[in-house]
């Protein structure tokens, strides 16, 4: 079997090849699909993410989380650790240290039973396993957090039949492709 570090960089050099690939319609059916959930109309709060190009473009999530629920969005600290905060504006956020789009400010936010967990990834597999970007973030605070729900999100092309595993990796409760669960 492939590393995970060598399946990571061939995914990776994959998200580049796509990019302007046109995946509005995946990515809506996905969204539709989650907000027509019980595990969303269920959840009081969803931890969600701010979306980069290669990852399902979830905004309309973010804006109805807003009006309807309470969001929040990862904070990603230098040091390796990963909180959560409240999100009440989504022009409140800004280019962190790490690149990614976070709250600028916000109150840290802790998940709990009746939290939905949406966890971006470069790749999943059926078994509900995760490749992300290498550098741990999600599966610390997961391990951590395992009272809330965890929902994988991903695109067709980012579901891949095996991801090797380390002891540390976290699985997803469930998975959204393309506006079916599994």
């Amino acid at each position: 079997m492939q590393s995970k570090e060598s399946l990571r960089t061939q995914l990776i050099t994959q998200e580049k090849v796509l990019r302007g690939t046109d995946f509005s319609r995946e990515d809506l059916a996905s969204c539709n699909a989650l907000l027509s959930s019980t595990l969303y109309t269920d959840a009081d709060w969803v931890f969600a993410y701010y979306p980069i190009t290669s990852e399902v473009d979830i905004k309309a999530v973010l804006h109805d989380a807003i009006a309807h629920k309470h969001l929040a969005l990862p904070v990603s600290e230098m040091d390796g650790t990963m909180t959560f905060r409240e999100v009440t504006r989504l022009d409140q956020l800004h280019r962190g240290s790490l690149g990614i789009t976070e709250p600028r400010e916000g109150n840290t936010v802790v998940p709990t039973a009746r939290t939905l967990i949406l966890v971006p990834g470069v790749a999943f597999s059926m078994q509900k396993d995760r490749i992300g970007r290498g550098k741990g973030y999600y599966d610390r605070y997961l391990q951590k957090h395992r009272e809330a729900f965890t929902l994988g999100i991903c695109r067709s092309h980012q579901i891949i039949k095996k991801i090797p595993t380390d002891q540390w990796d976290i699985q997803v409760n469930a998975l959204l492709c393309g506006g079916a669960f599994f």
